[in-house]
């Protein structure tokens, strides 16, 4: 996660809406102040398919984009995902995320990543013959 953070250009935050903010997502925001947060941070709520009232999902859309806003910045981007439909988000609500994203400024650069060279290794993998 702190490997993550001092790399990321854009985060998109995936987020339960039924369920809320999770402890690792607050860690995670975190983190993203202390390493010098970029420019382009997203929310995207999910699961609003399970909201039976219709003003309990609205109620909860607005309590998340407002405890959202309270931990980036008024008017942080929060895109809606309603369910998943055999096996996939629907295409519309997709690409409305991909036309946003695709048609986003380049984010600002950041101090901290610029003075501080850094690399993510995925996986490692010791080559050397083991000694007898």
């Amino acid at each position: 996660m702190v490997d993550m953070a001092k790399v990321a250009d854009v985060v998109l935050l995936m987020i339960d809406g039924n369920f809320g903010f999770e402890m690792e997502t607050m860690e995670f925001l975190n983190v993203l102040a202390a390493t010098g947060m970029p420019g382009n941070v997203f929310g995207i709520l999910t699961h609003l398919d399970l909201f039976r009232k219709p003003q309990a999902l609205r109620d909860a859309k607005r309590r998340l984009k407002r405890r959202l806003w309270s931990e980036l910045y008024q008017g942080a981007h929060l895109f809606y995902l309603s369910g998943v439909l055999n096996g996939r988000y629907p295409d519309r609500e997709i690409h409305n995320l991909s036309r946003y994203l695709s048609v986003m400024k380049n984010p600002r650069p950041l101090i901290w990543r610029n003075t501080h060279p850094f690399s993510v290794i995925d996986s490692y993998r010791d080559i050397t013959h083991p000694t007898k």
